[in-house]
């Protein structure tokens, strides 16, 4: 998995749609299906949901709407690749950002990729001179 945040010491250039480059996460993520069975995608989820649960406490999960999904393909066998963006964000150490595909048979398959907010700090950023248009 990848993440790639924007330099912040770019400035406000805008991008050609309009939007600041700087002002979205991509989060590159590759998945390996190591058995047999095809997965048979019914929806991915960004979530940002607390860290550690106890029993006694109540769960607070935030449903977040990508920016976009690079592909749209419903199945794989053996492995699968996509691309998410979202809006750029901050959250506390205590959160993390999942992303969640769960699959559409009775069976309820579920891949569960949990982002801890170090990653998202130390994540690639783009090089400025990739972004500046000529």
């Amino acid at each position: 998995m990848e993440l790639a945040r924007e330099n912040p010491q770019r400035g406000d250039q805008g991008a050609p749609n309009g939007n600041a480059p700087e002002q979205y996460l991509l989060i590159d993520f590759s998945i390996e299906n190591k058995t047999n069975i095809r997965f048979d995608i019914d929806e991915i989820r960004v979530k940002l949901s607390d860290k550690k649960l106890s029993k006694a406490t109540n769960a607070q999960t935030i449903e977040l709407t990508p920016a976009l999904v690079l592909e749209h393909g419903k199945t794989f066998k053996h492995g699968y690749r996509n691309v998410i963006v979202v809006k750029k964000m901050t959250f506390p150490n205590d959160k993390l950002l999942t992303i969640e595909m769960t699959e559409q048979q009775i069976s309820g398959r579920n891949i569960s990729l949990n982002i801890d907010y170090e990653d998202v700090l130390s994540a690639d950023s783009f090089n400025t001179a990739l972004l500046e248009e000529e």
